[in-house]
């Protein structure tokens, strides 16, 4: 199999640390470039060394590397559109950090630039097994018709040169957290909300929120999300016979999951052994590139929870 051929625009960046050596490591993708903006050339190559990749002079220079096929884009969330746009316009398949936009117009503009190239938001924990798992028991009928998702996802984290905070670059907690707790209901119910209700906790940006999605005919999401408490990181889904519940839904690479089953039958808990949700990601989007298939997360998926994401800002 002849491997993905990756470049990094953004590899210095904190997400990048983690995303992109878990790149490189999994079967079938290899990082061969990376570039840096302005007086970050040092930095990048010390990225770029463990992998013997190359170290280009700006983001467009390595656009033009005809060595390389895909591009992860992990630059701020203001940024994530124009250098998408920009890779895809060099014929480059495209990994980009949530959010890929932060509306839903921008959204489509990047899902009919693609045409035949692969362009996917990076929410990798849809890709972990865990996730999986509790996307089979909710699909099994076990718990009954799904009524009820309750998400929440938060961590306490200081401002202090964080361009969480920054909102000149997309900051708050909607489009860092929130984003993947709204993520939840979403694919859950697979459609998204009639409406939605929110109130925001805001210090030049947003902190934090707690939301109520109506999906009507009963069913509907409460959600909370912050970058001044925590930690959470859970999910449930209530069904008309029972509960799933998932514990620590955003895992990190050593870290068992944990899922609790709930009927009228008993408690039954099952443990999903640890895995790296960032090899995993690679690993479809590489197998949606070489099968020319939609990838898990679609464009169109991107743009309904961006929809959503405008919607929950407009309320609060």
């Amino acid at each position: 199999m002849t491997p993905l051929r990756w470049g990094v625009l953004g590899a210095t960046a904190r997400i990048g640390s983690r995303v992109v050596p878990a790149l490189h490591r999994t079967p079938g993708n290899v990082v061969v470039a990376v570039a840096s903006r302005p007086g970050r050339q040092a930095a990048a190559a010390e990225v770029a060394r463990p992998f013997g990749a190359r170290v280009h002079d700006g983001y467009d220079a390595l656009l033009a590397d005809p060595g390389v096929d895909a591009v992860y884009v992990a630059l701020p969330n203001t940024q994530h559109v124009p250098w998408t746009l920009r890779a895809l316009g060099a014929g480059k398949h495209v990994l980009v950090e949530k959010p890929m936009a932060l509306s839903e117009v921008d959204c489509v503009r990047v899902e009919r630039a693609a045409a035949d190239l692969v362009v996917m938001e990076a929410y990798m924990y849809r890709f972990h097994p865990q996730q999986r798992r509790a996307a089979e028991l909710l699909a099994s009928g076990e718990i009954g018709e799904l009524r009820v998702v309750r998400s929440a996802f938060a961590y306490p984290t200081a401002p202090e040169g964080n361009i969480r905070f920054d909102p000149a670059l997309g900051g708050g907690a909607t489009w860092d957290v929130g984003c993947y707790a709204f993520d939840v209901p979403l694919w859950a119910f697979d459609a998204e909300p009639r409406s939605v209700r929110a109130r925001f906790h805001t210090r030049g940006v947003d902190l934090s929120a707690v939301a109520t999605l109506d999906f009507g005919d009963g069913r509907s999401a409460v959600l909370d999300y912050g970058l001044d408490y925590g930690p959470r990181a859970t999910y449930e889904f209530q069904g008309t016979r029972g509960s799933i519940s998932v514990r620590n839904a955003w895992t990190r690479p050593d870290e068992e999951g944990l899922i609790t089953v709930v009927t009228l039958d008993g408690v039954r808990d099952e443990v999903v052994p640890a895995a790296d949700a960032y090899e995993h990601q690679a690993a479809a989007f590489a197998e949606a590139v070489r099968d020319g298939v939609t990838p898990l997360v679609s464009p169109a998926h991107s743009a309904r929870t961006a929809r959503v994401g405008e919607a929950l800002a407009r309320s609060a």
